[in-house]
Parts: C-alpha cells; sequence; structure tokens
C-alpha cells in the first residue's frame, strides 16, 4: 500500500463549529493549519483561543476577506494588520508563543486580481505568472514581518514556477472543493455530491505519488461540517497520512 503524505490546512474560520472540529482533529490525533479571517476572530475569539491551546497553527487570512487584487497595497496593509493584531493577542491570550507566521489570500488572489483557488486546475498545466509592483510590494512586506511557508519536498507543478516556490504566502496544492457543496454554491459547480468529491480524492494524481507532499484545503464552515470531516476521514482510508508542522516545533 502506497504511504501517502499531506499537510492539513482549513481557511475562514473560526466559525459556530470550529470547536467541535478541534475536537475531531485532538480525536484523530490530526495536526493542521487554521487560516482565520480576523472579521470572525473579532465575534468568536474564543474558538482561536482553544485551537491554540489544542495546538493547531493560526495563520492570518486577512481580515475582511476581500480580495487582494481590488485593494491598494496601503489598504491591503491595513486589513492584514487588523487580521495580525487579533491572532497576536489570541497567542496572548493563551499563554503560548506564536510558533510561526503564515499568510493565505483570500480566494489564492495574490494582488492582481486572479482568483487562483477557482481555477486551479487550469494553473498546475501552465505555471507562468509576473509578479506586479503591488504583488511585490506585498511579498517584501511578509518577508520583513518573518513570514514563511511551512512546507517543504513539494513536487506540485505550481512550485516550480521561479516565483512561487520563493514567495511567504502560503498556497496549496490539493482543493478538497468542499466548499462547492454550501448552499450558495450546490450544484453550480463541477461537483455537486460528497460521493463526487470523495472520487476527486480517490483519484487525484498527485496524491497517489509516493514522492510527493500535498497541501490539503478544507474550509471552516457551519453548513459543511459534516462534509469536510467525512472527506478527512476518507483520506485517512486512502492511506493518507497527516504530517505536522516541523518548522513549528
Amino acid at each position: 500500500m502506497k504511504n501517502k503524505k499531506a499537510w492539513l490546512t482549513f481557511d475562514d474560520g473560526p466559525s459556530d463549529t470550529t470547536e467541535p472540529l478541534i475536537s475531531f482533529l485532538t480525536t484523530h490525533n490530526l495536526p493542521a493549519i487554521f487560516f482565520c479571517r480576523g472579521d470572525h476572530i473579532e465575534k468568536r475569539p474564543a474558538p482561536v483561543i482553544k485551537a491554540i491551546e489544542a495546538g493547531i497553527l493560526i495563520g492570518n487570512h486577512s481580515f475582511a476577506h476581500r480580495p487582494a487584487g481590488e485593494l491598494t497595497f496601503e489598504e491591503w496593509y491595513d486589513d492584514f494588520e487588523k487580521a495580525e493584531q487579533l491572532i497576536n493577542d489570541g497567542y496572548k491570550q493563551a499563554g503560548r508563543k506564536r510558533a510561526g507566521y503564515y499568510y493565505r489570500f483570500p480566494y489564492i488572489d495574490k494582488g492582481d486580481g486572479d482568483r487562483l483557488e477557482r481555477r486551479f486546475s487550469e494553473i498546475t498545466a501552465h505555471t507562468e505568472f509576473e509578479l506586479t509592483n503591488k504583488m511585490k510590494q506585498i511579498q517584501s512586506t511578509l518577508k520583513e514581518r518573518g513570514f514563511t511557508q511551512p512546507f517543504s519536498t513539494i513536487a506540485h507543478p505550481l512550485y516550480k514556477n521561479e516565483h512561487i516556490g520563493k514567495e511567504l504566502d502560503c498556497l496549496f496544492t490539493y482543493s478538497s472543493c468542499d466548499w462547492m457543496l454550501l448552499d450558495r454554491h450546490r450544484g453550480q459547480w463541477d461537483y455537486k455530491t460528497l460521493d463526487d468529491l470523495k472520487e476527486k480524492m480517490r483519484t487525484n494524481t498527485f496524491q497517489n505519488n509516493e514522492q510527493h507532499t500535498e497541501i490539503f484545503l478544507f474550509h471552516d464552515d457551519p453548513e459543511i461540517y459534516d462534509i469536510t470531516t467525512a472527506l478527512i476521514l476518507a483520506a485517512q482510508e486512502n492511506n493518507i497520512k497527516f504530517l505536522p508542522f516541523t518548522s513549528a516545533s
């Protein structure tokens, strides 16, 4: 049986089901990063503190979840900084040192207006990107603030791009597409049922390569909590081992 590996990441929390999600991860001994929205942390600070206490890493997923391509650099920085302050407050209240600094763009719009998350299957085969001046400013800011990618040994074509592998925001290599089963999206995209998503996972080429480690993207949303946890269990049944984040040790 193949020994397949992945890192587990979640976007968009905290939500009303973050605490059950923490319990699920703890029960199954699964390490994870939660890329949290600052506006959600403002409304629900307690789940973030509980996540930190449980050993889950907290990353910055912006404050208001606005695509960076729609913002000036100054607007992006203000949004980024508001989320940073809330995350730092969470670590302080939990009495824990922040183990690392991680950022993921909403929609994977890195500042040029291209929402890479929604056309991910296209960009895996075409990885030519050019950085605009705003994108360079953002990357310089992340570097100055000590942000890193807690991933290594990634063989995915996206990371072969001369820019992507050196940039400091966190991408992904496998989208669970769990968001397609949210009520507002259901039936409008390629995957319409849980079985569709399980089959997508089972047949994923890179995931079935023993030499490659995936970065899995899931979402922390009450509407799809059951879908998301079912997919994680299906991944384990497919002999995928979720790895700890060694840079955080």
